[in-house]
């Protein structure tokens, strides 16, 4: 209960407890609130409320405090890099006031500046100095999801640069631990399936379809054990391009293109249902 917030409105309308509560309720059952928070009946405290042009919503708030400006847009440009929206995920970023970061939240900036560096193939250099920023400075030690997300950018920084020797260095670290990754909660579940989807594209690129598609697999189940489905129209898609790539039937190939499209539907993809328009097998 957001009680602070009640009194506060009370004082700054400069009514007392008994100006308050006269004809709604008696003043011990006002101070009860108060001083020890004990709720009055829901139709006492709709009208006290109403008497101080407050909410219920004001004093028992449904949802938490609104997240600071720069976390929204740290987590709208994170979001933004599974429906491949990176020009504008970048937009998001350069809003940021970085100075006024945590060390949590500068690590998710230049995870996030790291990898549209990476997909938009910028120079390798500029892409991996975002990364070493984790790896050798705000994370030296290495106990957070933003190590295996920064061996994850550099791994997919050096295979679109061809340089297939170091992307595997660095996919081979993010794979040994992929399944030890925490669950907890959303952001975790996206990070996770970051993780597994780009390094079962690699092996893809390496035409290593076995090992891919059985990541894409632990992916999908990530995705349905969680009930999210932001990765989920991308899964089916790489899965749709591994099963042409090693010439499978079509009416496999459809199914998964199908249900890549309805995800992408779902989860208001257009980069990614402009894609498989573009792919889809006539």
């Amino acid at each position: 209960m957001n009680i602070e917030r009640f009194i506060k409105a009370r004082k700054a309308m400069g009514l007392s407890q008994a100006e308050l509560c006269d004809g709604i309720c008696t003043q011990a059952t006002l101070s009860k609130f108060e001083n020890s928070g004990k709720a009055p009946a829901i139709r006492i405290l709709t009208q006290l409320c109403a008497r101080l042009n407050l909410t219920l919503d004001d004093v028992f708030p449904v949802n938490p405090p609104a997240q600071s400006k720069a976390n929204q847009l740290l987590d709208r440009a994170e979001y933004k890099l599974i429906t491949s929206e990176y020009d504008s995920a970048n937009n998001d970023l350069d809003q940021v006031d970085f100075d006024n970061l945590s060390v949590h939240g500068q690590m998710q900036y230049y995870f996030v500046k790291g990898y549209l560096s990476a997909l938009l193939e910028k120079p390798i250099a500029d892409t991996l100095y975002y990364f070493n920023l984790i790896l050798n400075d705000l994370d030296d030690t290495h106990s957070t999801i933003f190590t295996q997300l920064a061996y994850t950018g550099s791994g997919i920084a050096y295979g679109h640069n061809n340089e297939n020797q170091k992307s595997e260095f660095f996919f081979q670290k993010v794979f040994d631990g992929l399944h030890t990754l925490p669950l907890t909660d959303n952001k975790a579940i996206w990070r996770a399936l970051n993780m597994v989807f780009y390094t079962a594209e690699y092996f893809a690129q390496v035409k290593d379809y076995k090992t891919s598609d059985s990541l894409l697999q632990y992916g999908y189940e990530i995705c349905a054990n969680n009930h999210v489905t932001y990765y989920s129209a991308r899964i089916c898609f790489r899965r749709a391009q591994n099963a042409i790539a090693e010439g499978k039937s079509s009416d496999a190939i459809m199914e998964m293109i199908n249900d890549a499209k309805a995800f992408a539907r779902m989860n208001n993809n257009q980069k990614l249902l402009e894609q498989i328009e573009n792919t889809e097998l006539k």
